[in-house]
Protein backbone atom coordinates (compact mmCIF):
# COMPACT_ATOMS: atom_id res chain seq x y z
CA UNK A 1 0.00 0.00 0.00
CA UNK A 2 1.36 3.64 -1.01
CA UNK A 3 2.37 5.26 1.92
CA UNK A 4 0.15 8.19 3.57
CA UNK A 5 0.84 11.34 4.91
CA UNK A 6 -0.69 10.25 8.40
CA UNK A 7 0.91 7.12 8.31
CA UNK A 8 4.95 6.98 7.90
CA UNK A 9 5.46 5.22 10.81
CA UNK A 10 11.97 -13.76 8.49
CA UNK A 11 21.71 -23.13 2.71
CA UNK A 12 18.83 -23.50 -0.49
CA UNK A 13 15.68 -23.59 -1.02
CA UNK A 14 14.94 -26.96 0.61
CA UNK A 15 13.60 -27.90 3.96
CA UNK A 16 16.89 -28.66 6.18
CA UNK A 17 15.99 -30.81 9.01
CA UNK A 18 18.15 -31.23 11.80
CA UNK A 19 19.28 -34.80 13.03
CA UNK A 20 19.00 -34.28 16.74
CA UNK A 21 16.38 -35.02 19.34
CA UNK A 22 14.15 -32.51 18.05
CA UNK A 23 13.58 -31.66 14.31
CA UNK A 24 14.20 -28.08 13.61
CA UNK A 25 13.14 -26.97 9.72
CA UNK A 26 14.36 -23.87 8.56
CA UNK A 27 10.75 -22.95 5.94
CA UNK A 28 11.29 -22.59 2.68
CA UNK A 29 9.68 -23.61 -0.81
CA UNK A 30 6.13 -24.12 -0.86
CA UNK A 31 4.83 -24.82 -4.59
CA UNK A 32 1.39 -24.36 -5.12
CA UNK A 33 0.84 -27.07 -6.86
CA UNK A 34 1.95 -29.63 -4.11
CA UNK A 35 0.68 -27.65 -0.73
CA UNK A 36 -1.26 -30.94 0.44
CA UNK A 37 2.44 -32.77 0.26
CA UNK A 38 4.32 -30.42 3.06
CA UNK A 39 3.77 -32.43 6.30
CA UNK A 40 19.97 0.38 13.11
CA UNK A 41 21.93 3.03 12.66
CA UNK A 42 21.76 6.35 14.61
CA UNK A 43 18.43 7.66 15.00
CA UNK A 44 17.37 5.20 12.57
CA UNK A 45 19.29 5.90 9.47
CA UNK A 46 21.87 3.93 7.75
CA UNK A 47 23.75 5.36 4.79
CA UNK A 48 25.34 3.25 1.77
CA UNK A 49 27.95 5.57 1.46
CA UNK A 50 29.27 5.15 5.35
CA UNK A 51 32.17 3.35 4.84
CA UNK A 52 32.74 -0.10 7.89
CA UNK A 53 36.09 0.73 6.94
CA UNK A 54 37.80 3.99 6.22
CA UNK A 55 39.81 2.23 3.89
CA UNK A 56 36.57 0.74 1.70
CA UNK A 57 35.54 2.40 -1.49
CA UNK A 58 31.81 3.42 -1.36
CA UNK A 59 30.01 2.36 -4.50
CA UNK A 60 26.25 2.87 -3.25
CA UNK A 61 24.97 6.61 -2.55
CA UNK A 62 21.59 6.17 -0.74
CA UNK A 63 20.52 6.89 3.05
CA UNK A 64 17.89 4.49 4.59
CA UNK A 65 15.55 5.72 7.47
CA UNK A 66 14.28 3.12 9.52
CA UNK A 67 11.88 3.39 12.62
CA UNK A 68 13.07 2.46 15.80
CA UNK A 69 11.42 3.26 18.97
CA UNK A 70 10.41 1.82 22.67
CA UNK A 71 6.17 0.89 22.42
CA UNK A 72 3.97 3.52 24.05
CA UNK A 73 0.40 2.62 22.43
CA UNK A 74 -1.39 0.81 24.25
CA UNK A 75 -4.53 -0.97 22.03
CA UNK A 76 -7.98 -1.33 22.86
CA UNK A 77 -8.46 -4.06 20.25
CA UNK A 78 -6.23 -6.80 18.96
CA UNK A 79 -7.86 -5.92 15.50
CA UNK A 80 -6.73 -2.72 15.38
CA UNK A 81 -3.08 -3.11 16.00
CA UNK A 82 -3.18 -5.86 13.38
CA UNK A 83 -4.76 -3.68 11.08
CA UNK A 84 -1.81 -1.17 11.79
CA UNK A 85 1.19 -3.43 10.68
CA UNK A 86 -0.11 -5.97 8.14
CA UNK A 87 0.85 -3.98 4.75
CA UNK A 88 4.41 -4.11 6.38
CA UNK A 89 4.83 -8.02 5.59
CA UNK A 90 5.10 -9.09 2.05
CA UNK A 91 4.77 -12.46 0.12
CA UNK A 92 7.86 -13.03 -1.28
CA UNK A 93 8.16 -15.26 -5.05
CA UNK A 94 11.12 -16.68 -6.72
CA UNK A 95 12.32 -18.22 -9.90
CA UNK A 96 14.86 -20.65 -9.37
CA UNK A 97 15.41 -20.69 -13.54
CA UNK A 98 14.81 -17.74 -16.32
CA UNK A 99 12.15 -20.69 -17.62
CA UNK A 100 10.72 -22.20 -14.13
CA UNK A 101 7.05 -20.98 -12.76
CA UNK A 102 7.38 -18.24 -9.87
CA UNK A 103 6.98 -19.99 -6.33
CA UNK A 104 6.05 -18.93 -2.96
CA UNK A 105 8.41 -19.17 -1.40
CA UNK A 106 7.70 -16.95 2.02
CA UNK A 107 7.77 -13.82 3.52
CA UNK A 108 9.53 -10.22 3.90
CA UNK A 109 8.58 -7.27 6.25
CA UNK A 110 9.28 -3.44 4.80
CA UNK A 111 12.46 -2.60 6.34
CA UNK A 112 13.19 1.05 5.71
CA UNK A 113 13.01 4.22 3.39
CA UNK A 114 15.51 4.83 1.03
CA UNK A 115 16.53 8.01 -0.93
CA UNK A 116 19.44 7.92 -3.43
CA UNK A 117 21.47 11.05 -4.48
CA UNK A 118 19.00 12.13 -6.74
CA UNK A 119 15.90 12.10 -4.75
CA UNK A 120 14.93 9.15 -6.27
CA UNK A 121 12.58 6.60 -3.15
CA UNK A 122 12.65 3.26 -2.98
CA UNK A 123 11.98 1.04 -0.18
CA UNK A 124 14.18 -2.36 1.47
CA UNK A 125 12.55 -5.51 2.34
CA UNK A 126 14.15 -8.05 4.80
CA UNK A 127 13.50 -11.16 4.44
CA UNK A 128 15.58 -14.94 5.13
CA UNK A 129 18.63 -15.76 3.50
CA UNK A 130 17.42 -18.98 2.78
CA UNK A 131 14.47 -17.90 1.24
CA UNK A 132 16.08 -16.33 -2.03
CA UNK A 133 19.67 -17.63 -1.68
CA UNK A 134 18.87 -19.62 -4.62
CA UNK A 135 17.23 -17.48 -6.47
CA UNK A 136 17.86 -16.37 -10.17
CA UNK A 137 14.51 -13.64 -9.71
CA UNK A 138 12.45 -12.68 -7.15
CA UNK A 139 9.14 -10.62 -6.85
CA UNK A 140 7.07 -9.44 -3.98
CA UNK A 141 3.16 -9.24 -3.92
CA UNK A 142 2.20 -6.25 -1.77
CA UNK A 143 -1.38 -6.11 0.17
CA UNK A 144 -3.37 -3.34 -1.14
CA UNK A 145 -5.43 -2.79 1.72
CA UNK A 146 -8.00 -5.13 0.87
CA UNK A 147 -8.55 -8.61 2.10
CA UNK A 148 -8.97 -10.09 -1.77
CA UNK A 149 -4.93 -11.03 -2.82
CA UNK A 150 -5.42 -11.30 -6.63
CA UNK A 151 -5.48 -7.80 -5.91
CA UNK A 152 -1.91 -7.60 -4.52
CA UNK A 153 0.81 -5.14 -5.85
CA UNK A 154 3.52 -7.34 -7.56
CA UNK A 155 7.18 -6.15 -7.67
CA UNK A 156 10.60 -7.26 -9.03
CA UNK A 157 12.83 -6.81 -6.13
CA UNK A 158 16.93 -6.19 -6.18
CA UNK A 159 18.60 -8.12 -4.11
CA UNK A 160 20.72 -6.24 -1.88
CA UNK A 161 22.33 -8.57 -0.05
CA UNK A 162 22.52 -11.77 2.12
CA UNK A 163 24.42 -13.91 4.67
CA UNK A 164 23.63 -17.68 5.55
CA UNK A 165 24.72 -17.79 8.63
CA UNK A 166 22.86 -14.78 10.31
CA UNK A 167 20.27 -15.98 7.80
CA UNK A 168 19.43 -12.13 7.11
CA UNK A 169 18.56 -10.86 3.57
CA UNK A 170 17.71 -7.21 2.43
CA UNK A 171 15.66 -6.33 -1.01
CA UNK A 172 15.05 -3.49 -2.58
CA UNK A 173 11.67 -2.28 -4.72
CA UNK A 174 11.16 1.30 -6.40
CA UNK A 175 8.45 3.70 -4.74
CA UNK A 176 7.38 4.42 -0.86
CA UNK A 177 5.23 1.78 1.36
CA UNK A 178 4.51 1.50 5.08
CA UNK A 179 7.58 0.23 6.96
CA UNK A 180 7.46 -1.69 10.06
CA UNK A 181 8.63 -0.15 13.72
CA UNK A 182 11.52 -1.66 14.93
CA UNK A 183 11.72 -2.02 18.70
CA UNK A 184 14.70 -0.74 20.51
CA UNK A 185 15.38 -3.78 23.07
CA UNK A 186 17.91 -1.32 24.55
CA UNK A 187 15.30 0.37 26.20
CA UNK A 188 12.43 -2.49 26.26
CA UNK A 189 13.81 -5.55 26.27
CA UNK A 190 12.07 -8.69 24.89
CA UNK A 191 10.34 -10.42 28.43
CA UNK A 192 9.40 -13.84 28.62
CA UNK A 193 5.68 -14.50 28.53
CA UNK A 194 4.64 -11.49 26.53
CA UNK A 195 2.26 -11.39 23.44
CA UNK A 196 3.67 -12.11 19.76
CA UNK A 197 2.34 -11.91 16.67
CA UNK A 198 3.38 -13.55 13.59
CA UNK A 199 2.03 -12.69 10.33
CA UNK A 200 3.77 -14.47 6.99
CA UNK A 201 2.68 -16.89 3.97
CA UNK A 202 2.20 -20.11 5.78
CA UNK A 203 2.11 -22.73 3.18
CA UNK A 204 2.17 -20.45 0.20
CA UNK A 205 -1.54 -19.60 1.40
CA UNK A 206 -1.06 -15.62 1.79
CA UNK A 207 -0.98 -13.55 4.98
CA UNK A 208 -2.41 -14.39 7.84
CA UNK A 209 -1.99 -13.93 11.67
CA UNK A 210 -1.10 -16.30 14.25
CA UNK A 211 -1.20 -15.05 18.01
CA UNK A 212 1.14 -16.15 20.82
CA UNK A 213 3.96 -15.62 23.61
CA UNK A 214 7.37 -15.76 23.86
CA UNK A 215 8.32 -18.63 25.24
CA UNK A 216 12.18 -17.94 25.11
CA UNK A 217 14.36 -15.40 24.70
CA UNK A 218 17.65 -16.69 23.92
CA UNK A 219 17.58 -20.59 22.55
CA UNK A 220 20.38 -21.83 21.15
CA UNK A 221 19.25 -23.57 17.97
CA UNK A 222 21.60 -25.69 15.58
CA UNK A 223 20.39 -25.76 12.09
CA UNK A 224 22.46 -27.09 8.85
CA UNK A 225 25.71 -26.90 10.91
CA UNK A 226 25.22 -23.39 11.79
CA UNK A 227 23.80 -22.68 15.28
CA UNK A 228 22.01 -19.29 15.89
CA UNK A 229 20.30 -17.75 19.22
CA UNK A 230 16.86 -16.87 18.80
CA UNK A 231 13.24 -15.99 19.95
CA UNK A 232 10.81 -19.15 20.57
CA UNK A 233 6.97 -18.74 20.38
CA UNK A 234 4.17 -20.70 20.17
CA UNK A 235 1.95 -18.89 17.74
CA UNK A 236 1.49 -21.23 14.80
CA UNK A 237 4.32 -20.63 12.02
CA UNK A 238 4.80 -22.68 9.16
CA UNK A 239 6.75 -23.24 5.76
CA UNK A 240 6.02 -20.44 4.22
CA UNK A 241 6.21 -18.07 7.63
CA UNK A 242 10.32 -17.51 7.11
CA UNK A 243 11.33 -14.05 6.39
CA UNK A 244 7.81 -12.97 8.28
CA UNK A 245 6.60 -10.93 10.96
CA UNK A 246 6.69 -11.43 14.88
CA UNK A 247 5.63 -8.31 15.98
CA UNK A 248 4.44 -7.22 19.64
CA UNK A 249 1.38 -5.98 21.26
CA UNK A 250 2.23 -2.70 20.33
CA UNK A 251 2.62 -3.50 16.52
CA UNK A 252 6.52 -2.97 16.95
CA UNK A 253 8.98 -5.63 14.97
CA UNK A 254 10.84 -8.12 17.43
CA UNK A 255 11.93 -10.78 15.28
CA UNK A 256 11.91 -12.08 11.98
CA UNK A 257 10.58 -15.97 11.78
CA UNK A 258 13.04 -18.15 10.57
CA UNK A 259 12.54 -21.99 11.66
CA UNK A 260 10.61 -24.23 13.78
CA UNK A 261 10.61 -27.44 15.92
CA UNK A 262 9.04 -30.83 14.11
CA UNK A 263 8.18 -33.86 15.30
CA UNK A 264 4.99 -36.32 16.20
CA UNK A 265 5.34 -35.27 20.02
CA UNK A 266 6.21 -31.56 19.58
CA UNK A 267 3.44 -28.35 19.19
CA UNK A 268 3.82 -24.91 19.57
CA UNK A 269 7.93 -24.61 19.11
CA UNK A 270 8.69 -21.65 16.74
CA UNK A 271 11.68 -19.23 16.56
CA UNK A 272 12.42 -15.83 15.07
CA UNK A 273 15.98 -13.77 14.31
CA UNK A 274 15.53 -11.10 17.52
CA UNK A 275 14.81 -7.54 15.94
CA UNK A 276 18.75 -6.75 16.89
CA UNK A 277 20.61 -8.89 15.25
CA UNK A 278 18.23 -8.41 12.17
CA UNK A 279 18.79 -5.04 12.59
CA UNK A 280 22.63 -5.21 12.78
CA UNK A 281 23.13 -7.71 9.79
CA UNK A 282 20.65 -5.64 7.57
CA UNK A 283 22.66 -2.67 8.39
CA UNK A 284 25.98 -4.15 7.15
CA UNK A 285 24.20 -6.21 3.92
CA UNK A 286 23.00 -2.37 3.27
CA UNK A 287 26.29 -0.41 4.12
CA UNK A 288 28.82 -2.48 1.96
CA UNK A 289 26.39 -3.24 -1.15
CA UNK A 290 27.39 -1.97 -4.76
CA UNK A 291 30.69 -3.01 -5.05
CA UNK A 292 30.92 -4.73 -8.64
CA UNK A 293 33.74 -7.14 -7.53
CA UNK A 294 31.37 -8.80 -5.60
CA UNK A 295 28.17 -8.26 -8.07
CA UNK A 296 27.25 -5.52 -6.20
CA UNK A 297 25.59 -7.61 -3.20
CA UNK A 298 26.29 -6.25 0.18
CA UNK A 299 28.34 -8.32 3.09
CA UNK A 300 29.09 -8.72 6.63
CA UNK A 301 32.02 -6.44 7.06
CA UNK A 302 34.93 -8.67 8.42
CA UNK A 303 33.86 -12.32 7.73
CA UNK A 304 35.99 -14.58 6.41
CA UNK A 305 35.00 -17.96 4.80
CA UNK A 306 37.34 -20.64 3.39
CA UNK A 307 34.31 -21.33 0.51
CA UNK A 308 34.68 -25.19 0.29
CA UNK A 309 33.24 -27.92 2.48
CA UNK A 310 35.13 -30.46 4.60
CA UNK A 311 34.80 -33.79 6.43
CA UNK A 312 36.67 -34.17 9.98
CA UNK A 313 38.08 -37.30 10.43
CA UNK A 314 39.77 -39.26 13.25
CA UNK A 315 42.49 -41.99 12.70
CA UNK A 316 40.30 -44.88 12.41
CA UNK A 317 38.30 -42.69 9.66
CA UNK A 318 41.47 -41.43 7.82
CA UNK A 319 43.15 -45.08 7.10
CA UNK A 320 39.46 -46.49 6.52
CA UNK A 321 38.85 -43.83 3.55
CA UNK A 322 42.20 -43.56 2.12
CA UNK A 323 43.94 -46.65 2.21
CA UNK A 324 47.60 -47.08 1.85
CA UNK A 325 48.11 -43.15 3.41
CA UNK A 326 51.11 -42.51 4.97
CA UNK A 327 49.95 -41.41 8.23
CA UNK A 328 47.49 -40.57 10.64
CA UNK A 329 45.76 -37.99 13.27
CA UNK A 330 47.29 -38.98 17.05
CA UNK A 331 45.20 -39.82 19.43
CA UNK A 332 42.37 -37.15 20.32
CA UNK A 333 43.67 -35.10 16.98
CA UNK A 334 41.92 -34.74 13.57
CA UNK A 335 42.25 -34.57 9.72
CA UNK A 336 40.27 -32.44 7.33
CA UNK A 337 39.44 -33.81 4.05
CA UNK A 338 38.12 -30.68 1.13
CA UNK A 339 35.65 -32.29 -0.07
CA UNK A 340 34.37 -29.51 -2.53
CA UNK A 341 36.03 -30.05 -6.08
CA UNK A 342 37.32 -26.70 -7.68
CA UNK A 343 34.09 -26.14 -9.33
CA UNK A 344 31.95 -26.16 -6.25
CA UNK A 345 34.15 -24.09 -4.28
CA UNK A 346 32.81 -19.93 -3.52
CA UNK A 347 34.60 -17.57 -6.17
CA UNK A 348 34.19 -15.14 -2.79
CA UNK A 349 35.72 -17.84 -0.45
CA UNK A 350 39.48 -17.47 0.68
CA UNK A 351 40.75 -20.54 -1.31
CA UNK A 352 39.10 -19.59 -4.75
CA UNK A 353 40.25 -16.16 -4.43
CA UNK A 354 43.99 -17.10 -3.24
CA UNK A 355 43.92 -19.54 -6.22
CA UNK A 356 44.16 -22.70 -4.18
CA UNK A 357 41.36 -24.48 -5.08
CA UNK A 358 42.71 -26.89 -7.85
CA UNK A 359 45.82 -27.08 -5.21
CA UNK A 360 43.55 -27.81 -1.94
CA UNK A 361 40.45 -30.00 -4.15
CA UNK A 362 40.11 -33.94 -2.44
CA UNK A 363 43.04 -33.44 -0.49
CA UNK A 364 43.40 -33.74 2.99
CA UNK A 365 44.85 -30.85 5.93
CA UNK A 366 47.29 -32.44 8.54
CA UNK A 367 47.46 -29.20 9.88
CA UNK A 368 47.68 -24.92 9.80
CA UNK A 369 50.87 -22.70 10.15
CA UNK A 370 49.72 -19.14 11.36
CA UNK A 371 52.34 -16.67 12.43
CA UNK A 372 55.20 -19.30 11.92
CA UNK A 373 53.19 -21.71 14.73
CA UNK A 374 52.10 -24.89 13.15
CA UNK A 375 48.68 -26.43 14.98
CA UNK A 376 46.93 -29.83 14.78
CA UNK A 377 43.19 -29.88 15.16
CA UNK A 378 41.74 -31.15 18.12
CA UNK A 379 38.39 -30.71 20.45
CA UNK A 380 39.69 -27.40 21.07
CA UNK A 381 40.90 -25.94 17.36
CA UNK A 382 39.24 -26.39 14.46
CA UNK A 383 38.52 -24.56 11.30
CA UNK A 384 35.87 -22.24 12.81
CA UNK A 385 38.82 -21.65 15.73
CA UNK A 386 41.36 -20.76 12.96
CA UNK A 387 38.67 -18.15 11.05
CA UNK A 388 37.65 -16.56 14.48
CA UNK A 389 41.44 -16.15 15.51
CA UNK A 390 42.53 -14.22 11.68
CA UNK A 391 41.63 -11.05 10.27
CA UNK A 392 41.10 -10.23 6.82
CA UNK A 393 44.45 -9.93 4.84
CA UNK A 394 46.69 -12.68 6.66
CA UNK A 395 47.87 -15.47 5.20
CA UNK A 396 47.45 -19.06 6.44
CA UNK A 397 49.62 -22.29 5.53
CA UNK A 398 47.52 -25.03 5.22
CA UNK A 399 50.36 -28.44 5.17
CA UNK A 400 48.23 -31.04 3.08
CA UNK A 401 48.84 -34.36 2.14
CA UNK A 402 47.80 -34.99 -1.53
CA UNK A 403 45.78 -38.01 -2.89
CA UNK A 404 46.90 -38.36 -7.00
CA UNK A 405 45.24 -41.45 -8.17
CA UNK A 406 46.34 -43.73 -10.79
CA UNK A 407 44.56 -46.29 -12.94
CA UNK A 408 46.22 -50.01 -14.12
CA UNK A 409 44.38 -51.42 -17.48
CA UNK A 410 40.17 -50.65 -17.23
CA UNK A 411 39.44 -51.23 -13.79
CA UNK A 412 41.86 -50.72 -11.40
CA UNK A 413 43.17 -47.81 -9.52
CA UNK A 414 44.97 -46.87 -6.82
CA UNK A 415 46.61 -43.66 -4.78
CA UNK A 416 49.79 -42.25 -3.92
CA UNK A 417 50.40 -39.87 -0.97
CA UNK A 418 52.76 -36.53 -0.94
CA UNK A 419 53.15 -34.04 1.57
CA UNK A 420 52.79 -30.50 0.20
CA UNK A 421 51.66 -26.95 1.32
CA UNK A 422 49.00 -24.13 -0.08
CA UNK A 423 49.32 -20.47 0.88
CA UNK A 424 45.52 -19.04 1.53
CA UNK A 425 45.03 -15.36 2.02
CA UNK A 426 41.95 -14.60 3.95
CA UNK A 427 39.61 -12.09 1.94
CA UNK A 428 36.21 -10.96 2.72
CA UNK A 429 33.81 -13.03 2.09
CA UNK A 430 30.54 -12.23 0.17
CA UNK A 431 27.46 -14.37 0.17
CA UNK A 432 25.37 -15.38 -2.83
CA UNK A 433 28.48 -15.12 -5.27
CA UNK A 434 29.44 -16.86 -8.88
CA UNK A 435 30.81 -20.50 -8.50
CA UNK A 436 34.62 -21.19 -9.11
CA UNK A 437 35.64 -21.93 -12.42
Amino acid sequence: MEKSAAKKALLIMTVLLLTLSLGVILFGCNDFGALDEINGGEDGKISSSQNPSSEKTTYNSYTVTTEVGTPSEVYTEYSDMVADVVNTVVVVYVKTSSDSDWVSNGAGVFYGDATDSEGNKATLIITCCHVIDSATEVLVAINTGDTDPSNDRQEVAEVVGMDDVSDVAVLKIDGEYDIAKLRNTDEAPIALGEKATAIGNPLGAGISVTQGIISGTSKSVSMDGITMTLLQTDAAVNGGNSGGALFDAQGYLIGMVNAKSSGENIEGMGYAIPVYDVIYNANSLISTSGNPEYSGLGYIDGEIRLGATFALLNAAQVSANFPSIPSTPDEGEYYYYVNSSASEMSAYGSIAKSGQAGAMAGNIIKSVTVNGETKTFNESFQLEDLLNSVRIGDTVTFNLIVRERHSVGIFQTYYTYSESTSNVTMYQYVYGGAIAS
